[in-house]
């Protein structure tokens, strides 16, 4: 079964990275299909120039090029940033603080090196996206 859809002819790098990583995650973790529920997110690379939105439903993610619409989350950081964000060990959906690696995450999101748009008022999305990516 395939989780997730691009819209894209040729999806862009992120893409095909994130969008590889969530069916990697869903295929290995069976149970993180429950993470699947409405929820549209933005992902940034910032030192690429390159967006993604992803739109999570029932049983699917669908992967776009671009910012489509209004995202309710939006995360924007360089292109290493992102990628630790999925090694990064998680407490409760989010980067667990007591590890070295969730103490750095912390400290880039306090310097303004990675921003959460909409964390404050989507906290539950932010923690499912975590968790979806997450191969921790």
């Amino acid at each position: 079964m395939s989780w997730v859809e691009y819209l894209d002819a040729e999806p862009s790098g992120l893409a095909t990275m994130i969008g590889g990583l969530i069916e990697g995650n869903l295929a290995a973790h069976p149970d993180r299909a429950r993470l699947l529920r409405p929820a549209v997110v933005g992902i940034v690379a910032t030192d690429a120039g390159v967006a993604i939105t992803l739109r999570l439903a029932p049983g699917r993610v669908t992967v776009a090029d671009g910012l489509l619409g209004r995202p309710q989350v939006a995360v924007e950081a360089d292109s290493g940033t992102l990628t630790e964000l999925t090694s990064t060990p998680l407490r409760l959906g989010f980067p667990d603080a007591m590890t070295p690696e969730g103490r750095a995450v912390s400290q880039k999101l306090l310097r303004g090196d990675l921003r959460v748009r909409g964390l404050g008022r989507h906290p539950g999305i932010v923690s499912r996206l975590n968790r979806l990516l997450s191969v921790a």
